[in-house]
């Protein structure tokens, strides 16, 4: 499961300074260019803590397939509780406590995606069946090279010269779980975690969760809905840790612009960028 952690590592200038570090990039002709200063943006919430006494999910693969043994939590801002799904992929949380911000995390970040689904303010809920999805294997992943593309079904990204990679050693401590992997998410019966208002219509989770990159990775995404060429794209990513250093947590945050290319055969950012691997969601403007 992908716990918490505070990650000193970078995202885009032009976010809020909070935290710090630098990473030097070279120009096309080798000499070295002006350092990149990277911050995580942090977030504050003023929400009040609510009272959550059960939290009840059936967890199943995109065929319907009962998922068993697979990690879930229920996490405010302050405190975790957690769970795994039975064998008929049925799951309960009983926190009994009160949480601020809470949200139902589903999925460990190796064999599934994680999500977070927020939780409203009732003590106890029952989500219904939730959709876990399965990542690619490992062995079909693809390394990250210390600049150029990294590539993995629809998602490419693409890291800048001098580009600072960390990744979350805490949580992936094996260096085969370090290869980048995604998944599509499928936007309709994933409401939960992909809130319908926020008007996504694309959506990938990605791993290792928690790397970050530094100047952010620019995205490319296979155009799979057929989006007319030029047409402008807004690009989300989702906070999965409790810390909030990156995205507010169990919500989303924009990250990034983008268009689709004059081919119309993909999505690419225009500006902003990727600056932690997570969920991310996007939608026309």
């Amino acid at each position: 499961m992908h716990l918490a952690a505070i990650s000193l590592a970078c995202a885009p200038l032009s976010l809020l300074l909070v935290l710090g570090c630098s990473s030097s990039t070279a120009s096309d002709d080798g000499k070295p260019a002006v350092p990149v200063v990277c911050t995580a943006p942090g977030y504050s919430t003023d929400a009040a803590a609510v009272t959550i006494n059960e939290v009840d999910a059936l967890l199943a693969d995109p065929a319907g397939k009962a998922v068993a043994n697979l990690p879930v939590q229920v996490c405010g801002t302050d405190l975790c509780f957690n769970g795994t799904s039975g064998k008929d992929g049925k799951t309960v949380v009983q926190p009994h406590s009160k949480l601020t911000q809470a949200a139902f995390k589903y999925g460990d970040g190796f064999d599934f995606a994680e999500l977070a689904a927020p939780l409203s303010a009732e003590s106890s809920q029952d989500l219904g069946t939730i959709i876990a999805l399965p990542l690619p294997p490992v062995t079909e992943g693809a390394a990250f090279p210390k600049s150029g593309k990294v590539s993995n079904g629809d998602v490419t990204l693409s890291l800048a010269k001098g580009t600072q990679t960390v990744h979350d050693t805490l949580t992936y401590d094996s260096d085969t779980d370090l290869v980048f992997r995604s998944v599509p998410i499928p936007i309709a019966d994933s409401s939960a975690a992909l809130d319908p208002s926020f008007g996504f219509e694309l959506g990938y989770a990605l791993a290792p969760l928690g790397t970050t990159f530094c100047p952010a990775a620019q995205l490319n995404l296979a155009n799979s809905l057929d989006w007319p060429s030029g047409t402008e794209v807004e690009v989300f990513i989702q906070g999965l840790n409790a810390d909030q250093a990156w995205a507010p947590y169990g919500t989303w945050v924009k990250v990034a612009e983008g268009s689709v290319s004059a081919d119309g055969s993909s999505i690419h950012t225009t500006s902003g960028g990727i600056p932690i691997l997570s969920a991310i969601a996007v939608r026309r403007k």
